[in-house]
Formats: C-alpha cells, sequence, structure tokens
C-alpha cells in the first residue's frame, strides 16, 4: 500500500471518528437575557435576579452579587447555576428592598476556560435615574488574550505544526532516494525531537496556564496541586488537558521507537502522524465551534483548517532545512523535485484553508460592520491579508522551484515561513477572543419593496439595553418619501418565544423616523418588521433580520 492510499485512509478514519464525537463543550458566553435587563426600572421588589447565558456556563467559579447604590451587599449569597438550565446564573435578593439604584456584578466561566464578567444596573421605583432620564450602559467583558497565553499557545500550535508537517514531508514528499539517506534522516529526526518537546512542554504549562485564567489570578497562587486537581476534576478543559496527556504519552513512546528504528520501520513514522493529528484534534475541541447547537460540522471544519495549516508550516520547516541539498550536483535536482511536489499539495492545502475559513468566518461574523468595530473582526482581517501574502510568496517560489533558480529561493522560503508563524500568531489572538456575535456593532440593514422603493433600518449600538432605532425611506426615484402617516417597528426574538414589542416612530426630517428604548433586551437573532402607512392608507411591509450583541 502506498503512502497516498494510507494517508487517505488515515484521514477519512479520523474524520469518521471525528463527525461521530459528541458535543463536549461551549465558547465564550454571553448574555442573551437577563431578569431584571439593564436599566429596567421595577415597581416592586424583586425576589431573584437571573442571567441567561447563550451557553451552558461551568459549575464552578462563578459569582453573582447585588450592591445597592451605598455599596451595600443585599442578596442573599447563594449565587449560583440553576439546577434545571445550566445557562442561568441566579441569585435571592433580601425581601422588601427599598426603592433605589441597584447594581448585579456577575462572572461565569465559559466551557472554553475563559472568564466572562460584568455589570447590570436595574432600579427599584422611581429615582434620579427615572426622573432625568438616564440610563447606564450594560458592562460585559469576555476575556482578552494575554502575553502569557499567547506564548504558550503559539508554541504549541507552531510545535504542533512541525511535528505533524514534517512526518507528512516525509511520508508523502521526499523522494525514496532522499528518504533512505543518512543524513537527511538524522535532520528529520532532530526537527521531530524538538518539535516534541517544545509540544510537551506547551501542554504541561497550558494546566496552570488556565486555572490562572479562570481564577483570574497570578501563576504563583495556582502552582500548587489541590489547585491544579480540581482545574482537571472540575472543569471541561481539565478533561480535554488529560486526552492532550494521553496523547503526548503515547506520542512519546512512538517518537522513541522513531530514533531507535530510524524510520526503518514504515509503520513507526504513520503512528506517530496519526497521534499528532489527534493533538490538533483536541485544540479543535476548546474552540469557538462548540458554541454552536449542532457543533459537529463547524469542529470538523477547524479540525481540516487546523490540519491544513500543520501540513503548510511544518513541510516548509522540512524545505529550509534541507535547502543545503540545491547546493549540491547529487541532490540539487532531487531537491527542486521536492518542491514541484510540494506545489501540487499546496492547492489543496489553500483550497481547504479557505474552504473552512470561510466557513468560520459565515458563523462567527454576523455582518460586515463587525469586522471594523470588533477585536475579532480586525484580528481576522488581519489574518486573512497575511495568508493571501503568504499565497503570492508560495506562488513565487513555485516560479523560482519550477525554474531550478536558486537565487534568492532561501530568502523568499523564510518569507513564507516566517509570514506563516505570525498567521499563528493571529490565529491563538483569534480563537481566545469573543467571537464578533458577541458585540457585532451597528446594524445597517436597505431592503427593496417592489412598486414602493427601499427601507434602510440602522440600529446603534445594537446590544442590549438602550438603542437609537431609525427608518429611512426612499421612494423608486431615490428621493425621501414625504407622504407618510405612520412607521412602526414590530420586535420579535428569534431565541425565545418573549411575543412581540411594537414602537411608533417619530418623523424627524422627511424620509427620516427615530425611536429610543430599551426594547432589545436580549443578545442574539431577531426579526424587525417594518410597517409604513402613506396618508393614501397604504401600507409598505418588509422584514429584517439582525443579530443583537450582549455588550
Amino acid at each position: 500500500m502506498n503512502n497516498r492510499k494510507c494517508f487517505s485512509i488515515v484521514i477519512s478514519v479520523i474524520c469518521l471518528i471525528l463527525f461521530s464525537f459528541p458535543p463536549l463543550i461551549y465558547a465564550h458566553a454571553y448574555i442573551i437575557k437577563s431578569n431584571p435587563y439593564n436599566n429596567e426600572v421595577l415597581k416592586q421588589s424583586p425576589q431573584k435576579v437571573s442571567i441567561q447565558f447563550n451557553e451552558t456556563i461551568q459549575s464552578v467559579n462563578n459569582s453573582i452579587q447585588i450592591y445597592d447604590e451605598k455599596g451595600n451587599r443585599v442578596d442573599q449569597k447563594n449565587g449560583g447555576i440553576n439546577p434545571k438550565n445550566s445557562t442561568i446564573l441566579e441569585c435571592g435578593l433580601n425581601h422588601n428592598l427599598p426603592n433605589s439604584a441597584y447594581r448585579i456584578q456577575w462572572k461565569v466561566i465559559s466551557n472554553d476556560g475563559h472568564p466572562v464578567q460584568g455589570v447590570i444596573s436595574f432600579q427599584i421605583g422611581p429615582g434620579n435615574k427615572a426622573k432625568d432620564g438616564t440610563t447606564v450602559s450594560q458592562k460585559s467583558n469576555g476575556y482578552t488574550p494575554l502575553l502569557d497565553l499567547i506564548i504558550i499557545r503559539w508554541i504549541q500550535y507552531f510545535s504542533n505544526a512541525c511535528y505533524v508537517g514534517i512526518l507528512f514531508f516525509y511520508l508523502l514528499i521526499m523522494p525514496n532516494e532522499l528518504a533512505q539517506n543518512e543524513f537527511v534522516k538524522t535532520r528529520f529526526l532532530r526537527i521531530i525531537n524538538f518539535s516534541f518537546l517544545f509540544l510537551l512542554f506547551s501542554i504541561l504549562l497550558n494546566l496552570p496556564l488556565m486555572a490562572s485564567i479562570e481564577l483570574t489570578t497570578s501563576w504563583s497562587n495556582v502552582l500548587n496541586v489541590q489547585t491544579l486537581m480540581d482545574m482537571v476534576r472540575n472543569t471541561a478543559l481539565g478533561k480535554i488537558w488529560i486526552l492532550q496527556v494521553d496523547d503526548l504519552f503515547f506520542l512519546s513512546i512512538f517518537t522513541y521507537l522513531l530514533n531507535a528504528k530510524k524510520f526503518n520501520k514504515p509503520l513507526f513514522p504513520w503512528i506517530s502522524f496519526i497521534f499528532g493529528i489527534g493533538l490538533l484534534l483536541t485544540k479543535a475541541l476548546t474552540g469557538h465551534s462548540f458554541s454552536r447547537p449542532n457543533p459537529t460540522l463547524p469542529i470538523g471544519m477547524d479540525f481540516l483548517h487546523l490540519l491544513a495549516a500543520s501540513i503548510w508550516i511544518g513541510s516548509l520547516v522540512g524545505i529550509i532545512a534541507f535547502f543545503s541539498l540545491s547546493k549540491m550536483m547529487e541532490t540539487k535536482n532531487l531537491y527542486f523535485e521536492i518542491l514541484r511536489r510540494f506545489s501540487k499539495w499546496g492547492t489543496v492545502i489553500v483550497l481547504v484553508l479557505t474552504t473552512t475559513g470561510v466557513f468560520g468566518a459565515f458563523l462567527n461574523i454576523p455582518n460586515l460592520s463587525s469586522l471594523v468595530y470588533t477585536d475579532y473582526g480586525n484580528t481576522l482581517l488581519g489574518k486573512v491579508i497575511l495568508l493571501v501574502v503568504m499565497i503570492i510568496i508560495a506562488a513565487i517560489n513555485f516560479l523560482k522551484g519550477k525554474r531550478k533558480k536558486e537565487k534568492g529561493l532561501s530568502t523568499s522560503l523564510w518569507s513564507e515561513l516566517i509570514t506563516g508563524m505570525i498567521v499563528l500568531l493571529l490565529s491563538v489572538i483569534l480563537t481566545n477572543l469573543p467571537t464578533a456575535m458577541a458585540s457585532p456593532g451597528p446594524e445597517n440593514v436597505t431592503k427593496i419593496v417592489e412598486h414602493a422603493g427601499s427601507i434602510t433600518l440602522n440600529i446603534t449600538p445594537n446590544a442590549i439595553g438602550e438603542n437609537t432605532l431609525q427608518v429611512s425611506l426612499k421612494d423608486q426615484n431615490g428621493q425621501a418619501m414625504s407622504n407618510i402617516e405612520q412607521v412602526t417597528l414590530t420586535l420579535t426574538s428569534m431565541e425565545r418565544g418573549m411575543g412581540d414589542d411594537t414602537i411608533t416612530l417619530h418623523k424627524g426630517t422627511d424620509g427620516i423616523y427615530k425611536a429610543k428604548g430599551m426594547d432589545l433586551n436580549m443578545a442574539g437573532r431577531w426579526n424587525v418588521h417594518v410597517h409604513v402607512l402613506t396618508k393614501e392608507l397604504n401600507t409598505i411591509d418588509t422584514d429584517i433580520r439582525i443579530i443583537v450583541g450582549s455588550q
């Protein structure tokens, strides 16, 4: 059985296992509903407060506390996860709270290990806020990757890519005439050993890293057996970490056998390759894809994205490591044959990266404005730009290899690899940022209504709490409509059955109608039905789907 058939069987088996894998964890929790909602004015004291999130949250390391305007705590100190619904954090309140302003301070841990915290304000009875009409913006802060996470996870990504990619390079790209060369085998083993050591180092550091993030404390406070054991026993990421350590154990055995047998047993490189891919799969199990109700396909796409990137980066390391072969007359033609073979795989790799990347972007980017208004969108744009640069450099290297031009090839190969390393760095940041779904930015949608004109809906800031809703009306000639009697919006949450909320907009200039309100009190998908009544009693109607952010 040749190596290409072996590779096809390996990938097919892994995909079969992957698509049969049950959902384990979710990523980056955000509020979809709170009771009371932000800036709500209540007529009487509630018995409890509750916050519902878009996903299951961990049962440990969460908190919810309620304070009055003097800073006194007014809850019953019984906050925790609702036993019947693990997406809800709730807490009982003291009885008969007086009329005053209050704030809810909350913190939860997403099942991907990222802390999310914030403040929700509400009021009981009339008071200063109600009198002057001011509101307080809801504060919700997701985890922002710090230097320790970025460095450790980048080392893990890069070393895993080197391990998997260099074995792929040996098994499917390296010509047989070179694969049996003692110099080539020795250099392959050196790269594999260094990759394994850095992979081991980064995965072992992942446990105290996760503990420091979840507990929002320093490393010195988590480097003890009890804290680390609690992480392993009580958190979803702890269980994934155990899978990674198990995988590393078997990987260490076959890495040792590779060194002992020096690639003379063809089965050992394939088994090592499979366990290396297994570590990539565990990374896909901790990404954004688990935030989906049906995460199997998104996880599969994430895994293929990681695999394609790892093969590209690791193969580049191999091409650069063996560049000296291009300077020897007896191996020069074989080296350029390596470039020719890699270019064929490169086309497939780019197609996989593009397909899976576009799929992921559609899941995590609700609209084009979120590319500008969110950290996630900005980071994704940077990654896409660098990936395009990397493809251009790869095309230049392909042409040099085809023409067997050694001059400048080393520099351009290093440029391609360094660009790829920066792309991996941005991937680390991207994976650990809240997606743009949590903060999509202002919504601006235009619908063309047949035989009537256009309706443009603008919602700012398009998040839970107070929003400015504006409708712009233009006729078929592009002129502002002036014969309008009334414009109403009917807001319907598509996440929960909450009923409809209809508001009437007030006229500004011709064709412009506005309103401010707290009607969007839940994050997620909403349907906005725009109803326009003209002075001739004709109606213009359209529906617009939007995604409301939580922060």
